[in-house]
C-alpha cells in the first residue's frame, strides 16, 4: 500500500464555489490531491466544513490560464472611453440628450420660420 501512494503524483487543483443557485462560482483556494475526485472531496472537507453550497469546481492549476501582471499590452485596447456601455454612461447620455433637445431646431421652428420670410 505505502508503494502504491508514492507513486501517485499529486497536484494542486484551484476549488471554486457556488453558494446558491444564483450566485456565481467564487474561487476559495487551492487543494493538493492525486485527482479530481479526491480534489472535490478535500475540498469539501476544506472550505466547506461550516458554510453552505450548491455546487463545487476543480480545476487543475496547469489548466488555468491568466495574463501576466507585466503583460500590459493585452490591456491597452481598454485605454478608450467606453462608458456609453456603463451604466453610469447612461445618465451622462440622458444629460446630452436633454441639452441637445434644448436647442435644437424642431420640425415647428422651421415652418415658422420659412412661414416668416
Amino acid at each position: 500500500m505505502e508503494r502504491q501512494i508514492q507513486n501517485q503524483h499529486y497536484e494542486v487543483y484551484e476549488v471554486f464555489v457556488q453558494r446558491d443557485a444564483l450566485s456565481h462560482h467564487v474561487h476559495v483556494g487551492s487543494v493538493v490531491a492525486p485527482s479530481a475526485e479526491l480534489a472535490l472531496q478535500v475540498a469539501r472537507e476544506n472550505f466547506l466544513r461550516r458554510e453552505k453550497a450548491v455546487n463545487i469546481w476543480v480545476v487543475k492549476q496547469e489548466n488555468v490560464h491568466a495574463t501576466s501582471y507585466e503583460d500590459q499590452d493585452f490591456f491597452a485596447n481598454q485605454v478608450l472611453s467606453k462608458s456609453y456601455r456603463e451604466v453610469s454612461g447612461y445618465a451622462e447620455n440622458a444629460r446630452k440628450w436633454k441639452a441637445f433637445k434644448q436647442v435644437a431646431i424642431t420640425v415647428d421652428d422651421l415652418v415658422n420660420d420659412i412661414k416668416e420670410h
